[in-house]
């Protein structure tokens, strides 16, 4: 019994030593995101410019552990919204004027008959720690036949 009990005492001593190492924390708050669909538009018909634009884009977390959102464009950092202390970051199209200025590309420049350009549309929300949060879309511009159009002028 006397060697029972001192082996119990000894399993509770080592128990303890173990778990004294470090504090619990609790575990990090998940960031969510909410995104409506990114759109692309001709800017004007002789121009062959267009602008992607997102509608929303929305992201946060319950705790103060966010850091900001990006909009990329074909791999390029297009938009980024730094927070300083906040726990969320909010967009809506009219943050972005016209949208980000791309090429609308050639007739069925993208194989689909009838657009120009397809464009992948990485949309990322960060926080200081965990894994980002991302959304990809792909965003089809409508052509441009590269010709211009001028006035008739009669003497």
């Amino acid at each position: 019994m006397r060697i029972l009990r001192s082996l119990l005492s000894l399993l509770g001593i080592g128990l303890i030593v173990a778990l004294a190492g470090e504090p619990v924390r609790a575990a990090p708050a998940a960031l969510t995101m909410t995104v409506s669909r990114p759109y692309c538009m001709q800017a004007s018909p002789p121009s062959g410019t267009c602008f992607i634009n997102v509608g929303s884009f929305n992201a946060s977390t319950s705790d103060s552990t966010f850091s900001h959102i990006e909009i990329s464009i074909d791999g390029k950092v297009r938009m980024r919204m730094q927070s300083f202390f906040e726990n969320s970051a909010s967009m809506s199209y009219l943050m972005l004027g016209e949208g980000l200025k791309v090429s609308c590309g050639g007739p069925n420049a993208s194989g689909v008959p009838g657009f120009g350009r397809v464009y992948a549309v990485k949309l990322t929300g960060y926080t200081t720690i965990g894994s980002p949060v991302t959304d990809i879309a792909n965003v089809t511009c409508p052509f441009y036949e590269g010709k211009t159009f001028l006035p008739a002028i009669r003497r």
